[in-house]
Protein backbone atom coordinates (compact mmCIF):
# COMPACT_ATOMS: atom_id res chain seq x y z
CA UNK A 1 0.00 0.00 0.00
CA UNK A 2 1.51 3.49 -1.10
CA UNK A 3 2.03 6.14 1.65
CA UNK A 4 1.10 9.45 0.61
CA UNK A 5 0.24 11.98 3.47
CA UNK A 6 3.23 14.03 5.70
CA UNK A 7 1.04 16.06 7.71
CA UNK A 8 2.27 19.14 8.70
CA UNK A 9 4.94 21.44 7.41
CA UNK A 10 4.67 24.03 10.87
CA UNK A 11 6.37 24.17 14.41
CA UNK A 12 3.48 21.69 16.21
CA UNK A 13 4.29 19.25 14.85
CA UNK A 14 3.08 16.17 17.28
CA UNK A 15 3.41 18.84 19.80
CA UNK A 16 0.07 19.09 20.86
CA UNK A 17 -1.74 15.50 20.26
CA UNK A 18 -5.56 16.60 20.21
CA UNK A 19 -7.64 15.41 22.54
CA UNK A 20 -7.04 12.39 24.21
CA UNK A 21 -8.95 9.29 23.27
CA UNK A 22 -8.01 6.27 26.54
CA UNK A 23 -7.72 7.20 30.15
CA UNK A 24 -10.86 9.40 30.01
CA UNK A 25 -13.08 9.41 33.35
CA UNK A 26 -16.18 7.58 31.91
CA UNK A 27 -18.52 10.08 33.98
CA UNK A 28 -17.17 13.08 32.38
CA UNK A 29 -18.79 14.67 29.84
CA UNK A 30 -17.50 15.49 26.95
CA UNK A 31 -16.78 19.22 25.77
CA UNK A 32 -19.19 19.87 22.50
CA UNK A 33 -17.70 21.08 19.65
CA UNK A 34 -18.82 23.43 17.34
CA UNK A 35 -19.27 22.52 13.84
CA UNK A 36 -20.55 24.02 10.77
CA UNK A 37 -23.72 22.66 9.67
CA UNK A 38 -22.51 21.85 6.04
CA UNK A 39 -19.50 20.10 7.31
CA UNK A 40 -19.78 16.85 5.65
CA UNK A 41 -19.31 13.94 8.26
CA UNK A 42 -16.36 11.91 6.01
CA UNK A 43 -13.40 12.73 3.75
CA UNK A 44 -12.26 10.20 1.11
CA UNK A 45 -8.53 10.01 1.38
CA UNK A 46 -6.66 10.86 -2.23
CA UNK A 47 -3.17 10.81 -2.92
CA UNK A 48 -1.04 13.27 -1.71
CA UNK A 49 -3.57 14.52 0.92
CA UNK A 50 -2.05 15.42 4.60
CA UNK A 51 -4.41 16.22 8.03
CA UNK A 52 -3.21 19.52 7.10
CA UNK A 53 -3.99 20.49 4.02
CA UNK A 54 -7.66 18.53 4.77
CA UNK A 55 -8.52 20.95 8.01
CA UNK A 56 -7.26 23.58 6.40
CA UNK A 57 -10.36 22.84 3.54
CA UNK A 58 -12.72 22.09 5.58
CA UNK A 59 -12.63 24.20 8.73
CA UNK A 60 -10.50 27.12 7.37
CA UNK A 61 -7.46 26.77 9.90
CA UNK A 62 -5.14 24.49 9.29
CA UNK A 63 -3.96 24.58 12.92
CA UNK A 64 -6.67 22.45 14.11
CA UNK A 65 -5.65 18.96 12.40
CA UNK A 66 -5.29 17.39 16.13
CA UNK A 67 -8.92 18.02 16.82
CA UNK A 68 -9.72 16.08 13.53
CA UNK A 69 -7.37 13.59 14.19
CA UNK A 70 -8.55 12.97 17.47
CA UNK A 71 -11.38 11.73 15.55
CA UNK A 72 -9.99 9.02 14.19
CA UNK A 73 -8.54 7.07 16.43
CA UNK A 74 -7.32 4.14 13.93
CA UNK A 75 -4.91 6.91 12.66
CA UNK A 76 -1.71 5.54 14.82
CA UNK A 77 0.60 7.80 12.63
CA UNK A 78 -0.78 11.27 12.12
CA UNK A 79 2.22 12.00 9.30
CA UNK A 80 0.80 9.22 7.03
CA UNK A 81 -2.16 8.73 6.02
CA UNK A 82 -3.51 6.43 3.26
CA UNK A 83 -5.81 6.49 -0.16
CA UNK A 84 -9.69 5.57 0.04
CA UNK A 85 -9.11 5.65 3.80
CA UNK A 86 -12.41 7.52 4.97
CA UNK A 87 -11.33 10.10 7.43
CA UNK A 88 -14.13 11.31 9.91
CA UNK A 89 -14.46 15.52 10.24
CA UNK A 90 -16.73 15.26 12.88
CA UNK A 91 -16.57 13.85 16.16
CA UNK A 92 -19.91 12.21 17.93
CA UNK A 93 -23.16 13.79 16.87
CA UNK A 94 -23.43 14.18 21.09
CA UNK A 95 -20.55 16.16 21.63
CA UNK A 96 -21.78 18.42 18.28
CA UNK A 97 -23.23 22.26 17.94
CA UNK A 98 -24.43 23.29 14.75
CA UNK A 99 -22.68 26.06 13.99
CA UNK A 100 -23.22 28.34 10.61
CA UNK A 101 -22.60 27.26 7.39
CA UNK A 102 -19.18 27.78 6.58
CA UNK A 103 -19.73 30.05 3.26
CA UNK A 104 -16.49 28.94 1.99
CA UNK A 105 -14.57 26.00 0.07
CA UNK A 106 -11.04 26.14 -0.17
CA UNK A 107 -8.61 24.47 -3.15
CA UNK A 108 -5.59 22.19 -1.33
CA UNK A 109 -2.45 23.71 -2.28
CA UNK A 110 -0.35 21.14 -4.42
CA UNK A 111 3.25 21.39 -4.27
CA UNK A 112 5.03 21.27 -7.93
CA UNK A 113 6.47 17.84 -6.85
CA UNK A 114 2.80 16.11 -5.27
CA UNK A 115 4.13 12.57 -5.43
CA UNK A 116 6.76 13.52 -2.53
CA UNK A 117 6.07 10.34 -0.14
CA UNK A 118 7.89 12.27 2.56
CA UNK A 119 8.03 16.13 2.96
CA UNK A 120 10.55 17.33 5.76
CA UNK A 121 10.39 19.66 8.30
CA UNK A 122 14.09 19.15 9.30
CA UNK A 123 16.65 19.38 6.84
CA UNK A 124 20.55 17.88 7.05
CA UNK A 125 23.35 19.68 5.49
CA UNK A 126 26.74 18.61 5.00
CA UNK A 127 30.02 21.64 4.94
CA UNK A 128 29.40 21.73 1.68
CA UNK A 129 25.58 22.61 1.31
CA UNK A 130 26.33 25.04 4.73
CA UNK A 131 28.77 27.14 2.38
CA UNK A 132 26.59 27.54 -0.49
CA UNK A 133 23.89 28.65 1.65
CA UNK A 134 22.67 32.47 1.51
CA UNK A 135 20.93 34.91 3.44
CA UNK A 136 18.04 36.50 3.46
CA UNK A 137 19.22 40.45 3.87
CA UNK A 138 15.99 42.39 3.48
CA UNK A 139 12.24 42.80 2.13
CA UNK A 140 9.97 45.56 0.36
CA UNK A 141 7.44 44.88 3.23
CA UNK A 142 7.02 46.63 6.34
CA UNK A 143 6.17 43.55 8.55
CA UNK A 144 8.77 41.95 10.32
CA UNK A 145 7.33 38.65 9.17
CA UNK A 146 6.67 37.46 5.61
CA UNK A 147 4.66 35.02 4.23
CA UNK A 148 3.44 33.59 0.60
CA UNK A 149 3.58 35.93 -2.01
CA UNK A 150 5.65 38.86 -0.25
CA UNK A 151 8.90 39.83 -2.21
CA UNK A 152 12.39 39.40 -0.27
CA UNK A 153 16.04 40.12 -1.06
CA UNK A 154 18.77 37.77 -0.85
CA UNK A 155 22.77 37.08 -0.89
CA UNK A 156 25.23 34.53 -1.60
CA UNK A 157 28.86 34.72 -1.20
CA UNK A 158 31.25 35.65 -4.13
CA UNK A 159 32.06 32.37 -5.34
CA UNK A 160 28.60 31.13 -4.94
CA UNK A 161 26.98 30.96 -8.39
CA UNK A 162 22.94 31.07 -7.85
CA UNK A 163 20.62 29.28 -10.08
CA UNK A 164 18.07 31.86 -11.52
CA UNK A 165 14.51 30.14 -11.04
CA UNK A 166 15.40 27.32 -7.99
CA UNK A 167 13.36 27.06 -4.99
CA UNK A 168 15.75 27.24 -2.07
CA UNK A 169 14.77 26.33 1.47
CA UNK A 170 14.75 29.13 4.36
CA UNK A 171 16.66 27.04 7.55
CA UNK A 172 18.10 28.05 10.76
CA UNK A 173 20.43 26.08 12.19
CA UNK A 174 19.42 24.27 15.23
CA UNK A 175 20.97 24.67 18.15
CA UNK A 176 23.72 22.28 20.13
CA UNK A 177 20.87 21.83 23.43
CA UNK A 178 18.39 20.37 20.30
CA UNK A 179 20.43 17.59 18.86
CA UNK A 180 21.87 14.26 20.64
CA UNK A 181 25.94 14.98 21.09
CA UNK A 182 27.19 12.37 18.65
CA UNK A 183 25.22 13.25 15.68
CA UNK A 184 27.28 14.90 13.22
CA UNK A 185 26.76 17.40 10.80
CA UNK A 186 24.66 20.65 10.72
CA UNK A 187 20.98 19.73 11.58
CA UNK A 188 18.45 22.54 10.78
CA UNK A 189 14.77 23.63 10.94
CA UNK A 190 12.61 24.44 8.02
CA UNK A 191 11.28 27.58 7.74
CA UNK A 192 9.70 27.96 4.48
CA UNK A 193 10.81 28.26 0.68
CA UNK A 194 11.60 31.01 -1.45
CA UNK A 195 11.74 31.18 -5.81
CA UNK A 196 14.91 33.12 -6.99
CA UNK A 197 13.74 35.57 -9.80
CA UNK A 198 16.90 37.21 -10.54
CA UNK A 199 20.46 37.82 -9.08
CA UNK A 200 22.73 40.84 -9.62
CA UNK A 201 26.35 39.00 -9.04
CA UNK A 202 28.33 42.59 -8.73
CA UNK A 203 26.11 44.13 -6.57
CA UNK A 204 25.53 40.43 -4.48
CA UNK A 205 21.65 41.14 -4.09
CA UNK A 206 18.66 39.10 -5.57
CA UNK A 207 14.91 39.04 -5.50
CA UNK A 208 12.74 35.98 -4.16
CA UNK A 209 9.04 35.44 -3.78
CA UNK A 210 8.15 33.46 -1.16
CA UNK A 211 6.48 30.14 -2.40
CA UNK A 212 5.82 28.09 0.61
CA UNK A 213 5.68 29.59 4.76
CA UNK A 214 5.86 27.34 7.86
CA UNK A 215 6.83 29.68 9.86
CA UNK A 216 7.24 32.79 10.18
CA UNK A 217 10.05 33.84 8.02
CA UNK A 218 12.10 36.96 8.93
CA UNK A 219 15.39 38.62 7.65
CA UNK A 220 18.42 36.80 8.72
CA UNK A 221 16.79 33.40 7.77
CA UNK A 222 19.44 31.27 5.72
CA UNK A 223 18.32 29.43 2.48
CA UNK A 224 20.19 26.81 0.49
CA UNK A 225 19.32 24.11 -2.19
CA UNK A 226 17.86 21.92 0.39
CA UNK A 227 16.04 18.94 -0.39
CA UNK A 228 12.92 18.45 1.50
CA UNK A 229 10.92 16.40 -0.34
CA UNK A 230 11.79 12.60 -0.46
CA UNK A 231 10.21 9.81 -2.98
CA UNK A 232 9.57 6.40 -2.87
CA UNK A 233 11.99 5.13 -5.70
CA UNK A 234 12.65 1.51 -7.05
CA UNK A 235 15.58 -0.78 -6.17
CA UNK A 236 18.87 0.07 -7.72
CA UNK A 237 21.36 -2.69 -7.08
CA UNK A 238 24.41 -1.38 -5.65
CA UNK A 239 27.16 -1.47 -8.42
CA UNK A 240 29.95 -2.18 -5.55
CA UNK A 241 30.28 -2.91 -1.08
CA UNK A 242 31.16 -0.40 0.38
CA UNK A 243 30.75 0.64 4.49
CA UNK A 244 29.08 3.66 6.04
CA UNK A 245 28.00 5.23 9.05
CA UNK A 246 24.71 6.51 10.36
CA UNK A 247 25.66 10.69 11.40
CA UNK A 248 22.09 11.88 11.69
CA UNK A 249 18.89 11.69 12.06
CA UNK A 250 16.32 13.49 10.45
CA UNK A 251 14.45 14.11 13.36
CA UNK A 252 16.36 15.39 16.53
CA UNK A 253 16.61 13.12 19.84
CA UNK A 254 14.37 10.50 17.88
CA UNK A 255 14.99 6.87 17.51
CA UNK A 256 14.74 6.41 13.97
CA UNK A 257 12.60 3.15 12.79
CA UNK A 258 10.42 2.34 10.20
CA UNK A 259 9.34 5.16 7.74
CA UNK A 260 12.01 7.77 8.85
CA UNK A 261 15.44 9.48 7.42
CA UNK A 262 18.38 8.79 8.42
CA UNK A 263 21.60 10.04 7.04
CA UNK A 264 24.75 8.20 6.18
CA UNK A 265 28.32 9.48 5.20
CA UNK A 266 28.75 8.53 1.71
CA UNK A 267 26.80 9.66 -1.18
CA UNK A 268 28.00 10.08 -4.94
CA UNK A 269 31.49 10.58 -4.99
CA UNK A 270 31.68 6.95 -3.01
CA UNK A 271 29.35 5.86 -6.08
CA UNK A 272 25.84 5.94 -4.30
CA UNK A 273 22.50 6.65 -6.68
CA UNK A 274 19.23 6.83 -5.77
CA UNK A 275 17.72 3.86 -4.96
CA UNK A 276 20.24 1.84 -3.30
CA UNK A 277 19.62 -0.77 -0.28
CA UNK A 278 21.32 0.22 2.40
CA UNK A 279 21.24 -2.47 5.47
CA UNK A 280 22.11 -0.94 8.89
CA UNK A 281 24.14 -3.74 11.14
CA UNK A 282 25.01 -4.01 15.07
CA UNK A 283 27.13 -6.56 16.55
CA UNK A 284 27.43 -7.60 20.06
CA UNK A 285 25.27 -8.82 23.31
CA UNK A 286 22.88 -5.64 23.90
CA UNK A 287 21.89 -7.61 27.40
CA UNK A 288 24.96 -8.41 28.20
CA UNK A 289 26.03 -5.02 27.95
CA UNK A 290 23.25 -3.96 30.00
CA UNK A 291 24.05 -6.77 32.46
CA UNK A 292 27.60 -6.00 33.22
CA UNK A 293 26.73 -2.02 33.44
CA UNK A 294 27.98 -0.48 30.66
CA UNK A 295 24.67 1.57 29.77
CA UNK A 296 24.13 3.11 32.90
CA UNK A 297 22.30 -0.15 35.05
CA UNK A 298 23.81 -3.33 36.98
CA UNK A 299 21.83 -6.38 36.56
CA UNK A 300 22.60 -9.37 38.69
CA UNK A 301 22.98 -13.00 36.78
CA UNK A 302 21.85 -16.22 38.27
CA UNK A 303 25.24 -17.57 36.66
CA UNK A 304 28.23 -16.65 36.41
CA UNK A 305 28.32 -15.25 32.63
CA UNK A 306 30.84 -16.97 30.36
CA UNK A 307 33.74 -15.35 28.23
CA UNK A 308 32.33 -14.04 25.58
CA UNK A 309 33.70 -14.24 21.67
CA UNK A 310 36.13 -12.26 20.29
CA UNK A 311 33.99 -11.47 17.17
CA UNK A 312 29.99 -11.58 17.28
CA UNK A 313 28.38 -11.49 13.58
CA UNK A 314 26.80 -8.95 12.48
CA UNK A 315 22.70 -8.53 12.38
CA UNK A 316 20.90 -6.57 10.16
CA UNK A 317 18.49 -4.24 12.48
CA UNK A 318 17.17 -2.21 9.24
CA UNK A 319 16.58 -1.74 5.64
CA UNK A 320 16.45 1.19 3.95
CA UNK A 321 16.34 3.19 0.53
CA UNK A 322 18.71 6.02 -0.75
CA UNK A 323 15.86 8.66 -1.66
CA UNK A 324 18.04 11.51 -1.75
CA UNK A 325 22.22 11.38 -2.73
CA UNK A 326 24.29 14.63 -2.19
CA UNK A 327 28.26 14.57 -3.40
CA UNK A 328 29.48 13.43 0.26
CA UNK A 329 25.83 12.22 2.40
CA UNK A 330 22.68 9.99 1.27
CA UNK A 331 19.47 10.43 2.76
CA UNK A 332 17.96 7.05 3.55
CA UNK A 333 13.97 6.42 3.82
CA UNK A 334 13.66 3.36 6.38
CA UNK A 335 11.56 0.49 5.02
CA UNK A 336 11.97 -1.76 7.97
CA UNK A 337 13.12 -1.58 11.30
CA UNK A 338 13.20 -4.46 13.96
CA UNK A 339 15.28 -1.79 16.13
CA UNK A 340 15.51 1.62 16.91
CA UNK A 341 18.62 2.87 14.53
CA UNK A 342 21.58 4.95 16.58
CA UNK A 343 23.91 7.35 15.75
CA UNK A 344 27.19 5.45 14.94
CA UNK A 345 25.50 2.41 13.51
CA UNK A 346 26.91 0.49 10.80
CA UNK A 347 25.13 1.04 7.28
CA UNK A 348 26.22 -1.58 4.34
CA UNK A 349 25.64 -1.50 0.85
CA UNK A 350 26.05 -4.95 -0.81
CA UNK A 351 26.71 -5.44 -4.69
CA UNK A 352 24.18 -6.68 -6.48
CA UNK A 353 21.44 -6.31 -3.68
Amino acid sequence: MKLVGWTSMVAVLIAGTAIAQAGEDPGTEKAKVEVPSDMPQTHTVKEGDTLWDITQAYYGDPYKWPRVWSYNPDITNPHWIYPDAQLQLRPGDDQVIEAAPRGFSYAKRRSATPHAVFQAEYGFLNSDALTDSGYIIGANEEHMMMIDTDMVYVRFNEDVEPEIGRVYTIFRKMQELEREPWEKGTLVRIIGEVKLLDYDAKRQVGRAVVVNTLEGIERGFRIAPLERQFYWVDVVPAAHSLRATVVASLYPRKLPSTNQIVFVDVGAEQGVVVGNRFYIVRQGDEWRRSAEGKIGREIETTVPLPKEPEHYPWEVVAIGRAVNVQPSTTAILLERATRAVRMGDRAELREGE
